[in-house]
């Protein structure tokens, strides 16, 4: 039951980082350029975080260990923001996507020695049908002339996946976990701000439609972070990990449902191959649940 609704939370929580790609593409069609569109809506994200500890009565503060732990994880939200969206500029959208989510192994490898939690075969099986299955989903055709600096960027923005996944679970051990959520989205906000203005020239006036659009993406983000820290709580990185799977596919079908977009036979059998993934990742080994309190 416990890990029902651990599995049901991230399944939340990709829907809120879905609709926060939604919302930010719609803004990038306004002539709103990357590194602005990442500030203003982080901005908003950390702002949301804020709002709702102190509505949830919950203290900010943070032990010293803790709170170092989550201004570096800071570095792993951008890794996986800036790396993702760097990756667009070199290589399709399609791959990238597809780089961002080989976390899934990196993490149930490294989970492997950080959480005990055994990489059996049933589990290895799922991550590779979910990774086949992202792939025919996205549509990829071929890999084999692609531009080295988006694959690199690809792989960084996994590798801060990965890290952000793993670290975030070994800290919710000794504390609240949406205080170590509040701290990381803070300190990858400073960063995603000194990039944009030590980069280019910050963007002038916003347009206010644009500006309701990357708000809606934050209050997207915030909605996302904070129940993704919720269920990694509960079912652990590998699991959680897994289950973001599923974005991409939400992605394709709110696309389809809201921009009109056609789902071609191949990418409906891309979304089977993921969901078999994911049923067969939480239905296997049972999880040892961690008691923080």
């Amino acid at each position: 039951m416990r890990s029902g609704i651990g599995a049901g939370l991230v399944l939340l929580s990709a829907l809120g980082f879905t609709s926060a790609i939604l919302f930010a593409n719609m803004a990038y069609k306004d002539g709103i350029d990357v590194p602005t569109a990442n500030a203003v809506r982080y901005v908003a994200t950390a702002a949301l975080l804020f709002v709702f500890q102190k509505i949830c009565g919950k203290k900010l503060g943070l032990p010293p260990r803790e709170r170092y732990t989550s201004f570096a994880l800071g570095i792993s939200v951008f890794m996986m923001g800036a790396g993702y969206l760097g990756a667009t500029q070199y290589i399709p959208v399609s791959v990238a996507v597809l780089l961002f989510y080989t976390s899934p192994l990196f993490v149930a490898v490294v989970a492997r020695f950080t959480e005990n939690e055994p990489l059996t075969i049933i589990r290895s099986a799922a991550i590779i049908i979910a990774f086949i299955g992202l792939g025919l989903a996205l549509e990829i055709q071929s890999i084999a002339t692609l531009n080295w600096q988006g694959v690199a960027l690809g792989f960084l923005s996994s590798f801060g996946c990965t890290s952000f996944v793993v670290i975030s679970s070994i800290s919710m051990r000794t504390a609240d976990p949406q205080a170590i959520n509040f701290h990381c989205v803070t300190a990858g906000t400073v960063l995603f701000a000194a990039f944009l203005f030590l980069g280019d020239s910050p963007a002038g006036m916003i347009p206010y439609a644009a500006l309701f659009k990357l708000c809606a993406s934050g209050l997207a983000l915030a909605f996302g972070y904070v129940f993704v820290f919720a269920g990694l709580e509960i079912i652990g990185p590998v699991k959680t990990s897994m289950l973001l799977n599923v974005e991409p596919i939400l992605t394709i079908t709110l696309a389809a449902i809201l921009l009109g977009e056609r789902l071609a036979s191949i990418q409906l059998l891309g979304a089977a191959f993921v969901i078999l993934g994911v049923i067969l990742i939480t239905g296997g080994s049972k999880k040892k649940i961690i008691d923080i309190k």
